[in-house]
């Protein structure tokens, strides 16, 4: 029996390594309009010059989201000090997850709603943008899901790390107990490559 109305899937891979992690440069976040947990408009242009960090998860989920919002609380203490980071939870059952019921969800974890959005919307949209944007696969399908989780496909558990142009850089497997510390270490990667390349921007042109 399915516990969501979307099944998000992504593929196993062979000999992974411990932490699953997949770096370079992946694609750009295409253009969304969504709704955070307190009703509030957010759209991806609102991100731009920020590092975020996304993952997909749906409020009445009791297993694997319950670990990777955990792991989100984390990373938001860890970063509380930085404004450069946010940290972006997509409903995949947003015909459930209201942004009152998120909000009750967010008020969960302490979530700071100007740093950690839980965003719903229309589910096209959604499913769109996690196909085309994230490039994982997501059905709402039932027969169409059974047969992906019969090729060995599982309900995605990754982390995809966004840069401040808004491309995604690098997945992590966020079940695996060391995931705050890799994303952590990614996330101050690109914090600090956008700092030397503003750097370099502004620096004067030395004489000759």
């Amino acid at each position: 029996m399915l516990c969501c109305s979307a099944v998000v899937l992504v593929s196993c891979e062979k000999e992974a390594p411990k932490t699953s992690v997949l770096t370079g440069k992946f694609r750009e976040v295409e253009p969304f309009a969504l709704t955070d947990q307190q009703s509030r408009p957010l759209a991806n242009d609102d991100l731009k010059g920020r590092v975020w960090v996304a993952n997909f998860i749906f409020s009445s989920c009791n297993a694997e989201c319950l670990i990777l919002s955990s792991r989100f609380a984390e990373l938001q203490r860890l970063f509380a000090d930085e404004p450069g980071v946010a940290f972006v939870s997509f409903s995949v059952d947003p015909q459930t997850d209201t942004p009152e019921r998120l909000g009750e969800f967010a008020r969960r974890w302490h979530a700071d709603p100007e740093r950690w959005y839980f965003l719903t919307g229309d589910s096209g949209k959604l499913d769109a943008l996690i196909k085309n944007s994230f490039l994982l696969p997501v059905t709402r399908d039932p027969m169409e899901a059974g047969k992906l989780l019969s090729q060995k496909l599982i309900h995605t558990n990754r982390f995809a790390i966004v840069d401040r142009s808004g491309t995604v850089k690098a997945y992590v497997d966020g079940l695996q107990p060391e995931s705050v510390s890799v994303i952590s270490r990614l996330v101050l990667e690109m914090l600090r490559e956008s700092s030397d390349t503003e750097n370099s921007e502004t620096s004067p042109t030395p004489r000759t």
